[in-house]
């Protein structure tokens, strides 16, 4: 089953073993009172996704690559916590530790232990 699909049909293979997560979690901002204070201001809840991958080939790395590291929001399907088919949104990358270059057994190219965490742009109530 499709997991995740990024923007413009990037299917990401699907992972296993506690490497895909998606949950809400809480948008806000954290506020400092002039009492001493502090406050969580919730601005509502969003998708968080967080994927691993131990495998990836150098060619999908580079389409991966250029999403995540572009600054800018994108659309994305996802497998949430509580469907059993895809929902899409926009979403922005929260986290994108570097992966390591690998070489196979048989000296083919991958990228090792590739993981991000993806944010839902905009809050639900």
């Amino acid at each position: 089953m499709t997991q995740l699909i990024l923007a413009d049909n990037i299917y990401l293979p699907q992972t296993s073993h506690d490497k895909y997560k998606c949950y809400p979690a809480q948008l806000g901002e954290q506020v400092d009172m002039i009492s001493g204070r502090r406050v969580l201001e919730v601005r509502g809840w969003v998708q968080m996704i967080e994927y691993e991958y131990d495998y990836m080939g150098n060619e999908l790395m580079r389409k991966v690559n250029a999403v995540l590291r572009s600054g800018k929001s994108f659309q994305a399907a996802y497998l949430p916590d509580d469907r059993d088919s895809l929902v899409v949104s926009t979403f922005l990358t929260e986290s994108f530790p570097q992966p390591t270059f690998a070489f196979s057994r048989g000296g083919k190219p991958y990228w090792h232990n590739v993981a991000f965490t993806l944010r839902e742009v905009k809050p639900h109530a």
